[in-house]
């Protein structure tokens, strides 16, 4: 399943939001998710984690573009093939980082829109950053199981950003995708947003300095690299352990929320046609 997370122009924390969710998603003996930077301005995995030269997404572009035929591809988009090309940070999350430029970026992410079904296995964080209608972007938007759009609350251009794109939005629940926002530290309530936009707000997201530096590899205040990496890994076996970090707690409740409504959604036919044209 994918779980994308775009934001409309102007709104940040897309790919601090991704990082969390795919960080803190609920774990199982099956369940690896992978976080896949696609945002064609380029990304900041690398630079965040210093990953410079490992696997990623211009490796997986690469590996999907040599394979023309359809059955070849849709074997490399097993979860296996994905993870082949995913770096694995401290604490054990698995991202597959964009090339931080965009002239980069954006020439694997189109070819990752040629061959999505790479993506459809396991569960996989789509991190979109901010998206226009019509765009790359946009496309791969579509194929998202859930959408989760970040918005910065305090400015109500924002808001106004996602009630005019609204037309974006509509056709993905007609697909079957569930929709609904993650907005930072807004001073509205969550009934005026969903007003104003049409969608459910999910969760609001704090400003927590300490947590997206964490989120971004960063050593903040007195914790050294291995103190660091004891709390990521104690984080993703015993998620209860991230409450002293609010943007981190956030990312996990958001995550569980997804993923119960994904489980909980009965079959679409328009969903079922969205993934047919995916493989074909």
């Amino acid at each position: 399943m994918i779980i994308a997370v775009c934001s409309f122009p102007g709104a940040p924390g897309v790919t601090t939001l991704a990082t969390g969710l795919a960080a803190l998603w609920p774990a199982g003996p099956l369940t690896v998710p992978v976080l896949v930077e696609a945002d064609v301005s380029g990304g900041d995995l690398t630079t965040w984690h210093r990953i410079t030269g490992r696997p990623g997404l211009v490796s997986l572009a690469a590996s999907v573009r040599a394979s023309s035929d359809p059955v070849v591809v849709q074997e490399e988009g097993t979860r296996r093939a994905l993870l082949r090309h995913a770096a694995e940070l401290p604490g054990g999350l698995r991202v597959v980082a964009a090339p931080p430029t965009a002239h980069e970026a954006a020439a694997v992410v189109a070819t990752l829109t040629r061959r999505i079904q790479v993506l459809f296995s396991g569960v996989t964080v789509l991190d979109l950053g901010r998206v226009m209608p019509g765009t790359t972007g946009a496309h791969l938007l579509a194929q998202a199981d859930a959408a989760v759009v970040a918005v910065t609350g305090n400015d109500p251009s924002q808001i106004h950003r996602v009630a005019r794109c609204r037309d974006v939005l509509d056709a993905l629940t007609e697909g079957g995708t569930r929709v609904g926002l993650a907005v930072r530290d807004s001073r509205f309530s969550a009934d005026e947003i969903t007003a104003e936009t049409g969608y459910p707000v999910w969760a609001s997201v704090p400003t927590d300095t300490t947590g997206a530096a964490f989120l971004r590899g960063e050593v903040t205040g007195p914790r050294g690299l291995r103190e660091r990496v004891a709390a990521w890994s104690h984080t993703r076996h015993n998620p209860d352990g991230v409450e002293w970090m609010p943007l981190l707690a956030t990312a996990r409740r958001l995550a569980e929320h997804i993923d119960d409504q994904i489980w909980v959604r009965e079959p679409s036919p328009a969903g079922a046609r969205r993934l047919e044209g995916a493989a074909a």
